[in-house]
């Protein structure tokens, strides 16, 4: 049996996530402690580092109900290759697959989740790599802190109430008229989630494949919000992981909230675009 549930406002998107997220760029040295290059695409890196961070989010609503999530970035990708089947044409027929190339993206090394039925929803229906781990949201804290002290598998966010642009989950939907809060943007997104990469919507046609390159799964991704800030974000970490990761934090954070995610389907056919 499938885990979740199919709970989009959208034919075209079946699944949805709705709460609030942060961004917390960093450098990232590349090709340390699981920052390897991706398969089937291409780690950006100039004088040893790349553009990193973590993603941290909170979800009111998803198909599985509400859980935490944690993603560290391992930094910016290029030539993602995926394989679409090109629709049909007058006269003629479709490919068995044209191979395309996505042009810039963001990619996760690691995710994490809160819930083991989150962990089970990834896997099963996206093909997500993700694991459980302990994830505390701490709403005290003049500041957002993101820990990172001993254990891999265990993250601590303080301050986590300035992750809230609008003053209450309740506010989110509705003002104090009752009137629904607009979310803005719609914007459109690729998603590979078997490397944990979302990428600028564009691609290009290539005959060049690696011998060892698979074409990746890819999903079509739309995203809304509400509000949008940027914020001070401290980055504490034990003596041992800064050296051990060689990152080097910005010192702040993009804030998110009343945000949706809306999730399609896996692109077999049609265009990419």
């Amino acid at each position: 049996k499938t885990v979740g549930e199919r709970n989009g406002l959208d034919l075209e998107y079946p699944w949805r996530f709705e709460g609030r997220f942060i961004f917390r760029p960093s450098l990232v040295r590349a090709g340390r402690d699981g920052n390897f290059e991706p398969p089937s695409a291409n780690l950006v890196s100039l004088f040893g580092y790349s553009l990193g961070g973590s993603v941290v989010l909170e979800y009111d609503v998803s198909p599985v109900g509400p859980y935490r999530e944690y993603v560290t970035m391992g930094g910016v990708v290029v030539g993602g290759l995926v394989s679409v089947q090109e629709p049909y044409k007058q006269g003629g027929v479709g490919n068995d697959g044209k191979n395309k190339l996505l042009g810039v993206g963001q990619w996760g090394n690691n995710l994490y989740v809160s819930t083991q039925v989150a962990e089970d929803v990834c896997k099963q229906v996206w093909g997500v790599p993700a694991q459980v781990a302990e994830i505390e949201f701490l709403e005290e804290g003049d500041v957002l802190s993101d820990y990172f002290l001993q254990s891999d598998k265990s993250f601590t966010l303080s301050g986590w109430k300035n992750s809230r642009i609008l003053s209450s989950p309740k506010e989110a939907n509705a003002d104090e008229r009752g009137r629904s809060v607009k979310r803005y943007g719609n914007i459109p997104i690729f998603w590979t989630p078997t490397i944990k990469a979302l990428w600028a919507p564009f691609a290009i046609p290539t005959n060049n494949r690696a011998e060892n390159d698979s074409p990746l799964p890819v999903h079509k991704l739309r995203l809304s919000a509400s509000a949008l800030r940027v914020r001070r974000c401290d980055r504490i970490m034990s003596r041992a992981k800064t050296s051990s990761t060689g990152e080097i934090p910005l010192g702040l954070a993009l804030v998110v909230d009343n945000v949706l995610i809306e999730i399609g389907e896996k692109v077999t056919s049609g265009c990419l675009r």
